[in-house]
């Protein structure tokens, strides 16, 4: 396969705008759950510090690649499964939540030339929720370097 600047362009797009979309609605969540609890902004902050930690070992494990004996390659496979799913989260990269509504919004606003004209053309969840687990963790760190968000 070589390389595509447009399609490289059109997933980094995708991935980017994915990242963005969900640190904001996991700042928004974890602003709302610290207020309540009476912490504020620093409770929020080491909420999304742990957050972005957890999600980044999450999203670590959902990139890793199958071996060789779960992807069914003929080689003393998983029966003739042939190419199915068969690592550690299984089942089928189909988008949810989050991903399907900011899927759904690049299609919408997005020129017909920027779009993915398939579901290949996208990158893989965990690719996007890596993306956004380091995007969660840089915004806990500039809360508190630049916006000087502290206990």
């Amino acid at each position: 396969m070589e390389f595509d600047p447009r399609r490289f362009g059109v997933k980094a797009i995708d991935a980017v705008v994915y990242a963005v979309a969900l640190t904001g609605v996991v700042f928004v969540v974890t602003a709302v759950v610290s207020t309540l609890a009476g912490n504020g902004l620093p409770g929020a902050k080491w909420l999304m510090f742990f957050l972005g930690f957890a999600m980044f070992g999450y999203s670590s494990l959902k990139v890793r690649p199958k071996a060789a004996w779960k992807r069914g390659d003929g080689n003393g496979g998983n029966g003739g499964n042939g190419g199915t799913d068969g690592g550690l989260f299984s089942g089928s990269d189909e988008p949810v939540g989050v991903e399907k509504l900011v899927g759904d919004a690049l299609d919408a606003i997005l020129p017909p030339r920027l779009r993915p004209a398939t579901g290949d053309e996208r990158p893989s969840s965990g690719v996007k929720l890596l993306l956004a687990s380091v995007c969660i963790l840089a915004a806990s760190y500039a809360m508190e370097v630049v916006f000087e968000i502290n206990y």
